[in-house]
């Protein structure tokens, strides 16, 4: 039978709790990287001309044909409503953020997107382009049913 005694000096026990503490926060600032800066590292979002923003969604898994079907000219609401809110927060899950731009003007090209699994012919991107760079954008389904969801699909 062994038996250890230890006696801890109290300023060592606050030691080992404030690096403890310490390492927690450092891991939990690590852990939560903001996914725009995910987003600038791994994607291209140059979009100045229609090859770069065809880039764009195959760098998101998707292809689409070579021209938008559509091109509009946009404002960006200066206060975002409820449903603004919504679509802002799918911005947010593919490295998009609209708030910083609200008030602006922006053009939204249209794209046919042609390998969405199970539909075929009716689903679209649009991509919102500011000054020459992407800024959002969204996949959806121009079915009677549809949907709508971000470039990075939840």
């Amino acid at each position: 039978m062994f038996i250890w005694s230890v006696k801890l000096n109290r300023n060592f026990l606050w030691g080992i709790c404030a690096a403890l503490c310490l390492s927690i926060g450092v891991a939990a600032v690590a852990s939560s990287k903001d996914t725009t800066d995910v987003l600038k590292n791994t994607v291209n979002i140059k979009a100045e001309t229609y090859e770069q923003q065809v880039e764009l969604l195959q760098s998101f898994g998707y292809e689409a044909e070579p021209q938008p079907v559509l091109i509009e000219e946009i404002i960006i609401p200066a206060e975002f409503d409820e449903r603004y809110e919504e679509y802002n927060n799918l911005q947010k899950l593919s490295g998009f953020d609209l708030s910083k731009y609200k008030g602006s003007r922006a053009k939204k090209y249209t794209y046919r997107v042609t390998n969405y699994p199970d539909h075929p012919n009716d689903v679209v991107a649009n991509i919102l382009v500011y000054g020459n760079k992407a800024i959002g954008g969204d996949i959806s389904s121009t079915a009677l049913e549809g949907f709508v969801h971000g470039f990075v699909k939840e």
